[in-house]
């Protein structure tokens, strides 16, 4: 046994209040009374109630309801007026391929990592390996995005291009056409 009183001396002037089971600010948690009255500045760990694991679990039912039919409907084939011309290995990682759907010529680019579609484009358009870009013999160049950046002409004419399950779906309807540089000094690399 200590020779130390169980209470505090009070100040004269002052009456003693009773101790308190609880803090005023706050649950105790796990620390005793005493160290919890001045536990103000650290946070006090309580046990969980039932609804924590319950809205956890209820977030992952959200979470899987939005997550499995998006990937199940997200391979699904284009409709109309997206046209299947076929497999997608006709167009070389590397370069492009002219293809006709529904009487337009679509140019389809595969090189530069895109997968592009221009509508209708000028004879002899083709997709250059050492610019990464399209080029025509008549020395217009243009981005694979279709916009022309040298030469004379427009900017080619977008159409819609996907491919899904390894087979190539190409829009034929002419699209919008981003509007040409005023850079003029661009000559074709190939």
């Amino acid at each position: 046994m200590s020779d130390r009183p169980t209470d505090r001396p009070t100040p004269e002037g002052s009456a003693a209040s009773p101790p308190e089971d609880t803090p005023d600010f706050g649950p105790g948690g796990y620390l005793p009374p005493r160290a919890a009255k001045r536990a103000r500045k650290i946070v006090l760990r309580e046990r969980m109630g039932l609804h924590w694991p319950v809205a956890a679990v209820v977030a992952g039912l959200l979470i899987l309801a939005v997550v499995i039919p998006a990937v199940i409907g997200g391979s699904a084939r284009p409709e109309a007026p997206f046209v299947n011309v076929g497999s997608l290995d006709q167009v070389d990682p590397r370069a492009d391929a002219v293809v006709e759907v529904n009487g337009t010529t679509v140019l389809v680019v595969r090189g530069g990592g895109v997968l592009a579609a221009f509508a209708d484009p000028p004879e002899g358009a083709r997709y250059c390996t050492s610019s990464r870009r399209i080029e025509s013999p008549a020395g217009t160049v243009w981005t694979l995005q279709g916009r022309r950046v040298g030469g004379t002409g427009d900017s080619l004419v977008r159409a819609g291009a996907s491919a899904v399950d390894g087979d190539l779906y190409v829009d034929p309807t002419p699209g919008e056409s981003l509007p040409p540089t005023d850079n003029s000094d661009v000559a074709p690399a190939c």
